[in-house]
């Protein structure tokens, strides 16, 4: 998994290095060969921007609603041991949503900050201690922060389509999905509950997109797009708000009753998802 973080980050900052030298070239070919001054519909602008969303995660990859992980506890110096912390890992439906955005042009090259927001139904499927199937339904929030170069094309026309190429950070919040359990030295079983709490998975990825932006001049344009992201979350934080690596040796027993399938990820659990939006900008620099 290490390798694969190291290899992820040195590609994207290869792309974003090789558009920075390219749009560097560019300009030094205008200034040392007295190229034509440039006819673009838009020449430099700085904007902000405001959008509606439609987001996912794809529940095909281990944001199913039937996976979990079960933090196993550590003995204490003085007797006794550490809670036990069972988190469910839910699947979400597509919903609607907002964000905001602010950037910069240059040309056909622009560089982007965005942030979505997005609330969810969140699903965990389980077993109860019968056998018979149950779903515990709850709410979610799902947020990613953006950072992203795009690339114009038909660059004099009003209308212009672009590609996306940038990296997220993403954050997903599902309430009551995270569960404690104590030391009974009766039953010598994790088995008697304490709480439920909020849990919140964390990771980073890339955004592969498509869109278009219609110019109405500097000041205004609308712009929309779909945006494949594909992401990886490192991190789990359940009702002990301990940051937790979701690890494949700490899969789920039986300390509930219930029971879940574990996944066969290398400590991430894959979140990838198509997501659409559709908006507006206001230039900032007239």
């Amino acid at each position: 998994m290490r390798l694969n973080r190291i290899a992820f980050l040195a590609t994207l900052f290869s792309i974003l290095c090789f558009g920075a030298m390219f749009k560097a070239w560019a300009d030094d070919e205008v200034e040392t060969y007295g190229m034509p001054e440039s006819h673009d519909f838009i020449q430099h602008r700085s904007y902000i921007g405001f959008f509606g969303t439609s987001a996912n995660i794809d529940n095909n990859n281990d944001f199913t609603g039937y996976e979990s992980f079960l933090t196993a506890p550590v003995s204490l110096t003085g007797g006794g041991f550490t809670n036990e912390e069972l988190d469910f890992i839910p699947t979400i439906n597509r919903n609607f949503g907002f964000g905001g955005m602010v950037g910069h042009r240059e040309g056909p090259w622009a560089i982007e900050m965005s942030y979505w927001y997005s609330t969810h139904t969140a699903s965990v499927y389980s077993t109860d201690v019968s056998g018979n199937p149950t779903t515990f339904t709850t709410s979610a929030v799902y947020t990613t922060l953006n950072f992203d170069l795009k690339r114009y094309f038909f660059t004099t026309l009003p209308l212009q389509p672009f590609i996306d190429l940038g990296m997220n950070f993403a954050y997903l919040s599902s309430h009551n999905t995270s569960e404690l359990f104590a030391y009974d030295s009766t039953t010598q079983l994790f088995d008697e509950y304490l709480w439920s709490g909020d849990q919140t998975d964390t990771g980073y990825g890339l955004n592969l997109g498509v869109g278009a932006e219609l110019y109405l001049g500097d000041g205004f344009s609308l712009v929309g797009g779909v945006i494949q992201r594909f992401t990886t979350f490192q991190q789990i934080n359940g009702a002990s708000k301990s940051n937790l690596t979701p690890d494949p040796g700490d899969l789920p027993t039986s300390t509930t009753g219930t029971t879940s399938t574990g996944g066969t990820n290398q400590g991430s659990l894959e979140g990838n998802g198509l997501n659409f939006y559709l908006g507006m900008t206001v230039g900032i620099d007239q």
